[in-house]
């Protein structure tokens, strides 16, 4: 190969090149170190509830949970009413309704009597940094303090109770019916009442039984007895002060539920009392330290750090999945299951980001305890897929015709983002392939053809509340296909890292090779499969998934950013059935773009919304309560302050125009790192990035000049344009990039814009 003569200007430029990548490219040892100034229990104490007048109903009321037991309470009359919650109480009736047979069960509330504090006015705050609610009643001459805990260990809630010396504390016990919560399914046979709940004692323990016979009369013959508990004591302390100890224990089969529930009693009675509140403390402590995240507007900081706090009290790595209600059950909801076209999914979404991926494993960890019920659901033979809606032990059949077939698929993402953020390959060797890989083969059992084209095509089959009459089930439905083609890529990767040399993934990649493009239209963007565009308003946005969340199309390429804006574009000329997490999902799309005005605009929107806000405590109903959409804000708020797709970490990628300072600390971004940053005066200060595999590590961030790295020793730079750097970081190691001068590298709040303590009810 012949070379043409270089100039001596051409000799110099080449030189001056060179010299540039040299000094960008090789950063000298240093000894650096991020530091973590964060006062946590300063710090969270202004994102906390407060309660400037009692609260009078569910949306007020105050919450606690440990995962699995919970209570939420307010006032009602001349009492506090404590609604009692166990998140695996479900029947087990014949059927597979989630109405009349597989329902979650209400099971009773506690009151504490006010009567003697006349004319008393109340104040509560739910202190986050150690997961208790404190308050007080009381007139100009007398008062009743309390404090409530769910523990985070033991299945034990703590009532602590402070009365007028010389006066009774009533706490008393109220049972609810055990029976179906949806009102036109009440009075027919199947689902004839339990018989009445009734009280016993067993070692100076109360207790409140609810059997569940087996019985035709109650639609149960031949499944087996069950039993529903709630356990407690009182004890009197002195000088006017009780302690109340409380369980809920649900068995099935069996019943065993009253014995544990009296021993769980028992022992914690017995603990030291500051001994059982200093562990309770401990267990909060150190979750919330994982990640840390501040940015100046306290409303959406406030917002983000009670769904922290809720995810924890919601669920944990050894406890059931969290369905629609969590912890915080109401006797009349029209929703007591677990629904999977989009509620769990969102619910589970901002664990991983916040580097909560233990107490989010118990999403795949209830998949795969009840893999055999999924199994059933599509037939046998290594085939797994879910219904709509189902109870706790996942049993749904998923339909074979004109359905959501991709469901399961969706909620397994979950879990795919889990492992990404994580590189855990035993978790995608021993839980997640096997799942992936028994959906797929549901897909192609029923849902793929291959047609006269040569390419492969999805039957017809349901996009989310879209197909209804009129507007039939789609061939090529793009929410399906979406998902479909996310998990032929899913089975490829899997199969490379593992060296499975699963001989299914030939047919995999060739099926991907071969599969449908996606329906459009030339002026409207991504439909909702063929022949059928996206042409009246509903609340999901499940024909833009291949955008969000999987971010197969993005603003990396200028023809799919051109698609998204598209797309984006007509499905929000649509909006009048949108709910809170439309708008959330508005937020994440155009966080993709950088465009941080709108992100948060449409954050506010969903808080805001005139049908369904948000309410005074973060909870949320649509119909009934639903748990899903306050935990996805989180997530929008994760999304406009740190995202990585496309190999990419993009630090503070969507951050308005007012939110001038801002940091994070350790949250998690794909590939396994673990990612800190700080903004001050509209400007990325600095970046730290640790690797916990092997994985490339490529940032994108704007800092205002040069960038220097510090670390353990010399890292190599390079410039990929776009505000893009690759960084030679291995696993185990740590960098600390940053512009200009050496910076103090501290994490700290920041100052916040708007007033504190946003949530909670205000006089």
């Amino acid at each position: 190969m012949r070379f043409k003569q270089m100039t001596i200007k051409q000799h110099l430029v080449l030189l001056l090149i060179l010299i540039g990548i040299f000094n960008t490219s090789c950063q000298k040892k240093s000894g650096a170190e991020l530091k973590s100034a964060v006062d946590w229990s300063d710090f969270l104490l202004r994102n906390d509830l407060v309660w400037e007048k009692m609260p009078v109903k569910w949306t007020e009321g105050a919450f606690v949970g440990n995962g699995i037991l919970g209570t939420i309470f307010w006032k009602e009359a001349n009492s506090l009413f404590f609604e009692i919650s166990r998140t695996d109480a479900y029947d087990h009736r014949n059927g597979t309704s989630i109405y009349t047979s597989r329902y979650r069960m209400p099971n009773g509330n506690f009151s504490l009597g006010l009567e003697s504090i006349e004319g008393g006015q109340g104040t509560m705050r739910l202190n986050l940094w150690n997961a208790e609610v404190s308050g007080q009643f009381s007139n100009e001459t007398k008062k009743i303090d309390f404090k409530v805990l769910a523990h985070a260990i033991d299945e034990v809630l703590l009532f602590e109770v402070n009365v007028p010396e010389g006066e009774t504390m009533n706490f008393s016990w109220h049972p609810d019916t055990i029976q179906t919560s949806r009102f036109s399914e009440r009075g027919k046979k199947e689902t004839a009442p339990y018989p009445a709940q009734h009280i016993e004692e067993m070692k100076g323990v109360n207790v409140s039984l609810a059997d569940m016979p087996e019985d035709e009369m109650y639609n149960t013959h031949g499944r087996g007895v069950g039993q529903f508990a709630t356990a407690w004591k009182i004890v009197e302390k002195g000088n006017g002060k009780y302690l109340v100890y409380v369980t809920e224990q649900y068995s099935y089969p069996g019943t065993t539920a009253k014995k544990i529930a009296v021993e769980l009693v028992e022992r914690a009675v017995q603990e030291e009392i500051n001994s059982f509140v200093a562990s309770h403390r401990d267990w909060w402590h150190q979750y919330y330290q994982k990640s840390f995240l501040s940015i100046p507007n306290s409303r959406l900081e406030s917002f983000y750090w009670i769904q922290m706090y809720k995810m924890a009290s919601a669920t944990r790595e050894d406890r059931p999945i969290i369905d629609l209600a969590g912890p915080w059950y109401m006797r009349d909801t029209k929703w007591p299951g677990i629904w999977w076209n989009l509620n769990t999914q969102l619910t589970y979404s901002p664990f991983f980001v916040a580097n909560h991926a233990t107490e989010g494993s118990s999403l795949i960890n209830w998949m795969w305890k009840y893999r055999e019920n999924l199994e059933a659901n599509a037939g046998g033979n290594g085939r797994y897929a879910i219904g709509r809606s189902c109870p706790i032990t996942l049993e749904r059949p998923c339909p074979t015709k004109d359905y959501e077939v991709g469901d399961l698929g969706y909620a397994l993402y979950n879990v795919w983002e889990q492992y990404r953020l994580t590189m855990d390959e035993d978790l995608l060797r021993d839980k997640l392939y096997p799942l992936i890989k028994g959906h797929y083969l549901f897909y192609m059992d029923h849902y793929v053809e291959k047609r006269k084209d040569n390419n492969y095509h999805l039957k017809p089959s349901g996009s989310p509340e879209y197909t209804r009459d009129g507007y039939p089930a789609p061939a090529d439905c793009n929410y399906n296909l979406a998902i479909f083609k996310w998990m032929l890529r899913a089975m490829i990767e899997a199969d490379q890292r593992l060296h499975l040399k699963d001989p299914e993934v030939e047919q995999v990649k060739n099926v991907l090779a071969n599969l449908v493009p996606y329906p459009m239209d030339e002026a409207e963007g991504f439909m909702v499969g063929e022949n059928q565009k996206f042409a009246y308003s509903h609340r999901h946005w499940s024909h833009l998934f291949m955008i969000y969340p999987f971010y197969e199309y993005t603003y990396d390429d200028p023809e799919q950013g051109a698609i998204i804006d598209q797309s984006l574009s007509h499905w929000l000329s649509y909006s009048e059935a949108y709910r809170g997490y439309s708008w959330l999902a508005a937020a994440s799309m155009k966080a993709m773009k950088g465009e941080g005005n709108a992100a948060r605009d449409f954050v506010l929107k969903s808080l805001d919304h005139e049908r369904f806000p948000a309410q005074p405590n973060t909870l949320y109903i649509e119909g009934a309560p639903v748990i899903e959409t306050p935990l996805y804000g989180a997530r929008a708020i994760q999304d406009m302050i740190l995202s990585s797709y496309n190999n990419t970490i993009r630090i503070f990628p969507a951050v308005p125009d007012n939110w001038k300072d801002a940091a994070f600390e350790n949250l998690r971004a794909d590939g396994a790192f673990l990612v800190s940053a700080k903004r001050a005066g509209g400007k990325t200060q600095f970046v730290k990035i640790e690797s916990l595999a092997e994985e490339p590590c490529i940032v994108k961030a704007d800092f205002n000049g040069e960038i220097n790295a510090a670390g353990s020793r010399e890292f190599k730079l390079t410039p990929l344009g776009d505000n893009k750097i690759q960084i030679d970081l291995k696993k185990g190691e740590s960098v600390i990039l940053y512009a200009g001068d050496k910076l103090d590298f501290t994490i700290s709040k920041v100052d916040i814009l708007d007033t504190a303590n946003y949530w909670g009810v205000k006089k």
